[in-house]
């Protein structure tokens, strides 16, 4: 609150839990201090997963995680998927709405504001012990989406002062709105047995699906080539958490459009 009253911003990660394990996106959001509404609350997303037409989308960040054959051990598919780690989000128990985000639902802060990339398996590189490697989380996503802050200070000229207010009434454009994703490619499988075979949906291969309808999987390989290690992975299945039009409880408003939202938040801040 002192912070934010001497104009200085201040951003928290979310945490990457998803809705913190309460089952409900209504009673999600208890990461504090990302939760305070003198902050803005730093969502996660994944980010370029492959289209059949050779582009590229963004999703929220939210992973599940299905084991199809270990070390060549397992020979089955039936399917015994976990939620495995996504963006926090969801509205707060503990600390009240604020007036600013009056056009949300709930009585609570809701969480988060905006986001940026946080999905390990879609994250930064880095070189770790001599090789390379990639990290993620919403510890990610904060100092990138600090960066893009201190770019758009040195912009204007001035502090930007709490932003959190601010995002939803940036121009269109500044603010790319994070949407669902899927793929006619998804993972599907059967089973073979004594008794006959058994097909399994991309939807059946990929659960927990808690609220979400919308989804992208990939059949992956982990930890090289020849651990015999499969796995399906998921995009974008953030516990009961959706990824949905405008605000949504995984990516807030979205994920903020380069240098037209330095240049949008520079000439909101200077009127």
């Amino acid at each position: 609150e002192t912070a934010a009253a001497a104009g200085v911003t201040v951003n928290f990660s979310t945490g990457d839990a998803g809705d913190e394990g309460t089952g409900a996106p209504n009673l999600g959001g208890s990461q504090y201090p990302a939760t305070s509404a003198y902050a803005t609350a730093v969502g996660g997303t994944s980010i370029d997963l492959l289209n059949v037409d050779g582009t590229s989308s963004d999703t929220g960040w939210g992973t599940n995680q299905d084991y199809l054959a270990y070390g060549g051990m397992l020979a089955t598919v039936t399917p015994n998927g976990y939620y495995w780690d996504g963006a926090g989000g969801g509205e707060s128990t503990l600390i009240a709405k604020p007036k600013w985000q009056k056009a949300l639902p709930g009585s609570g802060r809701q969480e988060p504001d905006i986001a940026e990339i946080a999905d390990p398996y879609t994250g930064g590189v880095m070189v770790y012990y001599g090789g390379l490697g990639t990290l993620g989380g919403t510890s990610l996503a904060c100092p990138v989406f600090s960066a893009i802050v201190a770019l758009a200070s040195e912009k204007a000229g001035a502090p930007l002062g709490q932003l959190a207010p601010l995002l939803a009434t940036l121009p269109k454009g500044a603010i790319n709105d994070v949407l669902p994703v899927t793929s006619p490619e998804d993972v599907v499988g059967f089973e073979v047995t004594t008794s006959g075979a058994t097909y399994y949906t991309a939807a059946e291969l990929s659960a927990p699906l808690g609220n979400t309808t919308k989804f992208y999987s990939a059949l992956y390989q982990q930890d090289g080539d020849n651990t015999g290690i499969w796995l399906v992975q998921t995009f974008g299945t953030d516990s009961s958490l959706t990824v949905a039009p405008g605000w949504d409880n995984v990516t807030g408003w979205g994920s903020p459009n380069g240098y037209t939202f330095i240049t949008d938040v520079a000439a909101a801040v200077k009127k």
